[in-house]
């Protein structure tokens, strides 16, 4: 038994001992392919890109997972315990990102030990960031590379993993005067300011408009609400008409009156922005007459007949 037992050492150590000489005389391309060693690597990522990421502000910061392994032939597995320890360098990269997203790893290159009948794992992070401009709510892609390096008789690997996110709804706007807000009226007159809004958001939006307060006796009425286009820079306008007190006499009336702007997902309500507001200050100076303009013209009616009326009959009698 011990005679078997001394007999097989014998032979294993001098299989070995072959296997090296092979390696050492032989290329590294022919071995590797003698042995077929050959690295292999996957990407993972956990749920971090479930949730929308909201555009402009937030930096998502996920953990990518590469694991590596060694495949090999019948003849690989007794070489591959004679390089247990050795390092295979790994690269990891971007090569490719929607044209409003930006995305970036922390450490792109790094390093797994050769583990015959183990995984290797490392770690790096990818963070992302999208733009004012991501389409809400529409798929985006990026295109990761990761390469194991060739090493000795280790051939190498290279394979490309794409990860998959959403950009959330951004509701931006931004309101423009292409007038004054203040205006000096005479109390029987109307003040109109136009307000231009642009969209800065990523999807269609509903602009929601509301007047604040309103003076006692004065009257304010704005446009209820706007739709502004998907397409980056959409404008329209809304008007805001005030009107002072008009009682009969003299008016020396100043007041502010504001308002407020609220953008919403177009077709989901639920989804809105913050609100603004702006302030318009209306000056109203005079005397008013309200009702009064029929009987003076009436008045300058009845005068001018009997001026015409006199002055006939005068003519008469003079003549």
């Amino acid at each position: 038994m011990t005679k078997k037992f001394k007999a097989a050492k014998a032979s294993i150590v001098t299989g070995l001992v072959i296997i090296g000489v092979l390696v050492a005389v032989s290329p590294t391309t022919s071995a590797g392919l003698i042995f077929n060693l050959q690295s292999s690597l996957n990407v993972t990522w956990g749920n971090e890109t479930q949730e929308p990421i909201v555009p402009r502000g937030e930096l998502r910061t996920l953990t990518l997972i590469i694991t590596h392994t060694v495949a090999r032939g019948a003849l690989g597995e007794g070489v591959l315990v004679t390089l247990t320890g050795a390092l295979i360098k790994i690269d990891v990269s971007i090569i490719e990102t929607p044209s409003w997203c930006t995305a970036t790893i922390s450490q792109g290159t790094l390093s797994v030990t050769v583990q015959p009948n183990a995984i290797s794992t490392v770690e790096t992070t990818l963070s992302i960031q999208v733009a004012n401009d991501a389409p809400a709510y529409g798929l985006g892609y990026i295109k990761i590379k990761a390469t194991a390096e060739k090493t000795g008789i280790i051939e190498g690997y290279e394979d490309d993993f794409t990860l998959s996110f959403i950009p959330a709804y951004k509701a931006l706007i931004s309101p423009s005067l292409p007038e004054t807000n203040s205006k000096e009226i005479g109390p029987m007159d109307t003040a109109v300011f136009p307000i231009d809004i642009t969209n800065l958001g990523n999807a269609r939006t509903v602009v929601l408009l509301n007047v604040v307060n309103v003076p006692k006796d004065w009257v304010a009425v704005i446009t209820s609400q706007l739709i502004l286009e998907e397409a980056a820079g959409s404008k329209a306008t809304a008007y805001l008409v005030i009107k002072p007190p008009k009682s009969f006499g003299y008016h020396n009336d100043e007041q502010t009156i504001q308002i407020s702007m609220q953008p919403v997902k177009a077709d989901d309500y639920s989804k809105k922005g913050e609100i603004t507001t702006e302030t318009f200050l209306v000056q109203s100076r005079g005397f008013s007459t309200p009702g009064f303009e029929t009987i003076i013209f009436l008045g300058a009616f009845a005068m001018a007949f009997l001026i015409v009326a006199y002055t006939r009959k005068r003519k008469k009698y003079t003549s």
